[in-house]
């Protein structure tokens, strides 16, 4: 799938934009500060329906607007159907999505309308970070192949939620307690058995990706569910009652989930060097996108911000001759134009020039 037509409406300096995609290569360069990065920060907002640098999103409207809206025509490939997908955020935190004129009841259904991908300066916290940016990785791929995963991860965060709450009272109901508890352990035994099952599906993308960089060795995963598996959960919940209610917080369960990411047997983070783990991390999100590809037979987009800042030109060519071949939508932002010209001078391309919050075609 890819943005055929994209309207940016007050998003931070970015007042009135309107770019006519390419659907594979788009490229978006000017000086810092003329609006490159707000230009993705809107694409992100319109399939995520939050930003990727601001927890508020009130903040991301123009200082002199009362709303931001972005909106955009998306083509299905498979189908050839195109729809129009939009939202709006007021200053006040008021929040709307629609798809073809109908409202949605919430942002993550955006998720499914407009799968996409970011990498940024951030994203290399996959591996150096904590368990939830691998988490959230994890979850993001099994979101867009198990249909069934949204409405299981909902009743598990709900469940997660009651049972947590009861635990911050000074006073617990032990027969509730047992009833929270009895809920959470199915749901968490299903959300391991689809993260698994995505892992190990994962395993040949991963592989091919891999294989397109240089020096990256053998990489692999070890998962780790959020408990110890040689016992059974009701045992593991049973014996962490006082703890639990203790530190008021279950302190075992799928949201504890955690992905040990190998090469050559040992700790990528601790193995690689800064570029190999920038490398990695594109090896990643492009195994994502391949596995997408295979199970949906449509491609997802990708968001890349300062590409040229964040790997050298070999590199760069390598990652977008493999966005090519897996037929993706791309936005990539860089301060010069002369970054790109080479490396897209045989690909058919956009490229808009970003000057004060304006783009022009360039």
């Amino acid at each position: 799938m890819y943005l055929s037509q994209l309207d940016i409406f007050q998003v931070r300096n970015l007042e009135a934009v309107r770019a006519a995609c390419h659907p594979q290569a788009n490229i978006i360069y000017g000086a810092n500060g003329s609006g490159k990065t707000s230009f993705l920060e809107s694409i992100y907002m319109l399939g995520r329906g939050r930003s990727f640098r601001h927890r508020d999103l009130r903040v991301v409207v123009n200082n002199d607007a009362d709303e931001l809206v972005v909106s955009a025509r998306l083509t299905h490939e498979q189908t050839g159907a195109s729809h129009q997908l939009g939202i709006r955020r007021t200053a006040k935190g008021q929040f709307e999505a629609r798809v073809d004129g109908r409202a949605l009841q919430s942002a993550v259904q955006l998720v499914s309308e407009l799968p996409l991908q970011l990498i940024d300066a951030h994203s290399f916290m996959l591996l150096e970070g904590g368990p939830l940016q691998r988490r959230q990785f994890l979850d993001w791929g099994v979101f867009h192949v198990e249909h069934g995963y949204t409405d299981l991860w909902r009743r598990f965060q709900k469940t997660l939620k009651q049972r947590n709450q009861l635990l911050r009272h000074g006073r617990i109901d032990q027969d509730l307690l047992r009833t929270w508890t009895a809920e959470l352990i199915p749901l968490c035994e299903q959300i391991t058995h689809y993260r698994r099952a995505y892992l190990n599906g994962l395993a040949g993308q991963l592989e091919r990706a891999v294989g397109a960089f240089d020096g990256l060795g053998r990489v692999s995963f070890e998962y780790y569910c959020g408990w110890d598996e040689s016992r059974t959960l009701a045992e593991i919940y049973s014996h962490d009652q006082v703890r639990d209610i203790a530190t008021r917080s279950t302190n075992h369960g799928a949201h504890r989930a955690d992905i040990k990411i190998k090469v050559d047997g040992q700790p990528a983070a601790d193995h690689l060097s800064r570029g190999q783990i920038k490398l990695l991390v594109y090896a990643l999100k492009l195994a994502q996108a391949d596995h997408y590809r295979e199970r949906s037979g449509e491609s997802c987009l990708f968001l890349l911000d300062d590409l040229p800042a964040e790997l050298d030109y070999q590199h760069r060519g390598q990652v977008i001759s493999y966005l090519n071949d897996l037929g993706c939508q791309y936005f990539i932002t860089g301060v010069d134009k002369q970054d790109f010209r080479a490396l897209v001078e045989t690909v058919p391309h956009a490229m808009f020039h970003m000057e004060h919050g304006t783009a022009s075609a360039g």
